[in-house]
């Protein structure tokens, strides 16, 4: 077949009768969902995320952790919007794909929130937990219906990552834990990793004050901490100037915003680093659960 060029039609000769009405829907709301829940100390901690006109039930998969060491700080807070003003100007959406958890433990050091995190994800486990869960459910929704399961060779599976992720922590070969909160983030891909020098990373907020919107925000103290590095090979002679390894647990104050975009600021940091293997698949597992009708995990 020979493809010859037409002429455009004119506006009239493509509505004769006059272009038809398109009314758009309304503009998405944004609405903040704050779950108070008890870490695995049994203190209270709070769970935070977007989701757009109503109220979702169902946090997403992917998640930033907040330390909130002040002795003064609030627990009663938006989380939300707390997040929102720390990376305004930084993020070019309002994220819905992400969840928020924020962590209490006055006066505690970098290597002390470390240690919680490890004992939370020891007794939530991690988010290929609930990624394997989907994955069946999808798999036996796509089984009544007669659609046949295709997935190019090779590809990983969530039960292959499901047992990779268990050589790091013995929660997520116990499927007799019954926990309906999400498990925490952990890339199982080195080269998710990259980018950080780390496997795991969360935030320490240090303030009293939790107002993040203008000015206030910018005044905001949070720090990056870092832990179980990934092993570099440097060449003979490169000599690097800060080696993970020799850092295990590793805290930096990172700057809330930068009017210059790209800059090493709290939410351009974030952007740069959730377009990631793990954060993919952790953001369809959390699409397929809402068409599944799932309210909790």
């Amino acid at each position: 077949m020979v493809r010859t060029k037409t002429r455009a039609r004119t506006y009239e000769e493509k509505w004769p009768n006059g272009a038809p009405s398109v009314r758009l829907g309304p503009k998405g709301r944004i609405v903040s969902n704050n779950l108070i829940f008890k870490d695995h100390t049994s203190k209270p901690a709070l769970m935070s995320w977007n989701s757009t006109a109503a109220k979702c039930p169902l946090p997403p998969l992917s998640s930033w952790v907040y330390y909130m060491v002040h002795p003064d700080v609030p627990r009663d807070f938006d989380g939300c919007a707390l997040h929102d003003g720390l990376t305004d100007g930084s993020s070019n959406y309002v994220d819905k794909r992400f969840r928020y958890e924020f962590f209490f433990l006055p006066g505690a050091t970098a290597e002390e929130c470390h240690a919680h995190y490890r004992g939370e994800m020891e007794a939530r486990g991690t988010l290929w937990r609930q990624v394997r869960k989907v994955e069946r459910a999808m798999k036996l929704k796509k089984q009544d219906s007669g659609e046949q399961e295709e997935r190019p060779a090779g590809e990983e599976t969530p039960d292959d990552l499901y047992t990779l992720c268990g050589q790091y922590f013995t929660s997520d070969q116990d499927d007799t834990i019954d926990s309906h909160l999400p498990g925490l983030f952990w890339p199982v891909r080195d080269e998710d990793c990259y980018f950080v020098g780390y496997r795991g990373y969360f935030f320490m907020y240090t303030d009293a004050e939790i107002e993040t919107r203008g000015a206030d925000g910018e005044a905001r103290h949070v720090y990056l901490v870092r832990f179980d590095p990934i092993p570099v090979e440097w060449g003979e002679d490169e000599i690097p100037t800060f080696d993970p390894m020799q850092h295990p647990v590793h805290s930096e104050q990172i700057k809330v915003r930068d009017p210059n975009p790209g800059k090493d600021s709290l939410g351009d940091w974030m952007e740069s680093t959730k377009c990631a293997f793990w954060e993919q698949v952790a953001s369809q597992a959390t699409s397929d659960a809402l068409e599944l009708g799932w309210e909790s995990w």
